[in-house]
């Protein structure tokens, strides 16, 4: 336990205090100067606070640097100015309290260096903080010249095939850039580790084996990076979002590949799941939990009302995904024609549909097939027979197809061993044997087939009541 850091941490805290107060009383001191307005005596409380909160602030922020981590001059400068904020405040609270009256001029020097100040310790809080360039970052050429910056680099040209990408450039910089610099840069670097360039990359950190010599059990990067969120040594650090599994899986690909600093992936081997992981990482393949479906533009609210004009219950999928999740399984009648035609009025926004007891027929299947963003499909306890799943291998991207309690027979497996994206399929209380679906597991390993029967059910309920009568007779 360190109770100096411990305090020093709370100087994120304190430091809006001062800027806050002192702030306010400067910009009134400036208002009843330039309007010869009557000053009030409370105004010397406000100037008191302030200037106690300066004080608190700047030992805290003492305590803090203790901790290291942070560039030596860059701390310096911070704290220079920190120490003037806070001097002025009790020269500004002293003077205005004990002196009757203060002439315009000296009131106006003193609120002056007293905004400089503040801004001045503010600015370069935050250069340590979030590096020197927080401030201008998004700021126009001009302005970066301005404040001696150099201007934006132009952006990297898109990348369209995986070999055309810079290993470095489009691959690792990006990631380092979005989740790693706002600790290691280089006015803060944690752990002496400064990941905004090349030669701070090279360099390392204080820990011997930043990238490990093409070894991931040697790298203190990799091993940081793959630690359980709630370790203290857990990088990103301090709350910020971690890494994804195929970010983390980049930079180990780079570790291992010699963390090399140059060159085009072309002039590298890559496996296949290499080559699908860094194609995620630059975004020409979709990740693994990604959204399967090309992004939608806003619902109409027309289509949601015809929809639920005829029975469905209608919900969005989430707020950021523009489709549908719709659900007919609470009604007690068959679906009329007129229902189904409102689905494939919607059919461009409906990627979930709920069909349970809904006593579809083979007509009304035809019209579904054509629900082109379909992904999931229950048809539980309806009256769908083997010609069903024929019409319905057209969907392109179905991944999920509930058919218990259906009509189904051995030939719709060999069916669904065509459809496009389907992962797994519900076949219980059907027709279908225990033969066919081995074989078609065989066949298709990719395809998951669950076939929970009531036979299945009674052995597991007869099975569940034979351990009780033996507990029982355990007990006796």
């Amino acid at each position: 336990m360190d109770l100096i850091q411990f305090f020093g941490r709370f100087h994120v805290l304190v430091l809006h205090l001062p800027i806050g107060i002192l702030l306010l009383a400067a910009l009134i001191e400036v208002h009843i100067a330039l309007f010869q307005k009557e000053r009030a005596k409370l105004l010397n409380q406000v100037w008191f606070w302030g200037a106690i909160s300066a004080i608190f602030a700047c030992i805290l922020g003492y305590m803090l640097s203790l901790g290291g981590g942070y560039n030596d001059d860059a701390v310096f400068i911070h704290k220079l100015f920190g120490i003037s904020v806070a001097i002025t405040a009790i020269i500004c609270t002293l003077l205005f309290s004990y002196k009757k009256k203060v002439g315009k001029l000296a009131t106006s020097l003193l609120v002056s260096l007293q905004l400089f100040l503040l801004f001045a310790t503010g600015h370069y809080g935050a250069n340590m903080t979030h590096g020197e360039t927080y401030l201008v970052e998004h700021a126009p050429n001009f302005v970066r010249t301005l404040a001696g910056f150099e201007p934006h680099q132009a952006p990297r040209p898109p990348i369209t095939q995986i070999e055309q990408a810079d290993i470095y450039l489009d691959l690792i910089q990006p990631l380092f850039k979005a989740n790693c610099i706002s600790c290691h840069n280089d006015s803060k670097a944690k752990g002496k580790l400064n990941l905004a360039n090349i030669e701070g990359i090279n360099k390392g950190g204080k820990t011997a084996h930043t990238l490990g010599d093409g070894k991931l059990n040697n790298s203190e990067l990799y091993k940081r990076i793959t630690l359980d969120e709630h370790d203290k040594k857990f990088m990103p650090a301090e709350g910020k979002t971690p890494l994804t599994d195929t970010q983390v899986k980049t930079i180990a690909w780079w570790i291992k590949a010699g963390a090399p600093m140059t060159g085009n992936l072309q002039t590298i081997a890559l496996s296949k799941q290499d080559k699908k992981i860094l194609s995620q990482t630059l975004g020409l393949a979709p990740a693994d939990n990604a959204w399967p479906l090309t992004k939608q533009t806003k619902i109409p609210g027309q289509v949601i009302a015809q929809l639920q004009q005829h029975g469905f219950l209608v919900k969005t999928i989430a707020n950021n995904i523009n489709y549908l999740d719709i659900d007919y399984s609470s009604n007690l009648k068959a679906i009329s024609n007129e229902a189904i035609s409102a689905l494939v009025a919607a059919k461009d926004y409906v990627a979930y549909l709920n069909l349970i007891n809904s006593q579809i027929n083979l007509e009304q299947i035809t019209k579904v097939a054509q629900l082109n963003n379909l992904l999931r499909l229950r048809l539980n306890k309806t009256p769908v027979k083997d010609e069903a799943i024929e019409l319905l291998k057209a969907l392109p991207n179905l991944e999920y197809l509930n058919l218990f309690g259906t009509q189904i027979s051995d030939d719709s497996l060999h069916t669904l061993t065509q459809f496009p994206s389907l992962k797994q399929v519900y076949v219980g209380q059907t027709s279908v044997t225990k033969p066919t679906i081995t074989e078609i597991a065989a066949l298709k390993p990719e395809l998951q087939i669950i076939a929970l029967s009531n036979k299945l059910a009674e052995f597991q309920k007869s099975t569940q009541t034979a351990l009780a009568e033996k507990a029982k007779k355990a007990a006796k």
